[in-house]
């Protein structure tokens, strides 16, 4: 996969490090150059020096051809003017921007932006969103042997009911269905739409992502 990165600082640094050390081909975007300083002398990926938002620059980093896109720069209006860019201009398919005030994350998703607040997520959570869509891994029970997923429900599972997902061995803790949460009862069936929070063994964790990519 290749993935854009804007903004080079804490978070984007960390993000483009782990994905990186992943396998994936990272570039990311910077103004001030010296920030690049904090990927280390081993980043394998390449950075460019330009405004997060300027064309010349986002070509410069090859967005013609990137596969997924994250905006990680201080500020939210610049973060939401460059996924804008990316989604409208170049069909980056997968985009992300990063708000700091969560306040305008109702707004900005309305835009038909994938957001992720400061308060509540971290550069983690952002990885999770490019590589692994449709699939949070929200927490890890004990010594990680349980799981705790936030899945898009995938269309093999609607009209399921909840005690049969990957054959019993999940917990559907809640649901979220047109701007509600519930916790369902047993037999209540999934619909499209919907999203799971599951308790799951970890060892299962590749098959919910196998059947949400589906």
């Amino acid at each position: 996969m290749n993935v854009l990165i804007v903004g080079c600082g804490r978070e984007g640094s960390e993000l483009a490090r782990s994905i990186a050390a992943q396998g994936h081909a990272v570039t990311i975007v910077d103004a001030n150059a010296e920030r690049f300083d904090q990927l280390g002398a081993d980043f394998p990926g390449r950075t460019v020096q330009g405004v997060s938002f300027d064309q010349g620059a986002l070509e410069r980093a090859d967005i013609a051809h990137a596969d997924a896109f994250v905006a990680t720069t201080q500020s939210d209006n610049e973060n939401i003017v460059a996924a804008k860019i990316a989604r409208d201009v170049y069909k980056v398919p997968r985009v992300v921007a990063r708000v700091y005030n969560p306040g305008r994350r109702e707004v900005y998703e309305r835009l038909g932006l994938a957001t992720v607040t400061s308060t509540s997520w971290g550069a983690r959570r952002i990885e999770q969103l490019i590589l692994h869509p449709g699939v949070i891994d929200m927490e890890q029970i004990g010594r990680g042997e349980v799981r705790l997923l936030c899945v898009t429900v995938p269309e093999a599972w609607h009209g399921r009911s909840v005690n049969a997902i990957l054959d019993g061995n999940a917990v559907v803790c809640a649901v979220e269905r047109g701007g509600h949460a519930f916790v369902p009862k047993a037999g209540e069936t999934l619909q499209p739409g919907d999203v799971a929070y599951l308790s799951i063994p970890a060892a299962l964790q590749a098959d919910v992502i196998g059947f949400v990519r589906a």
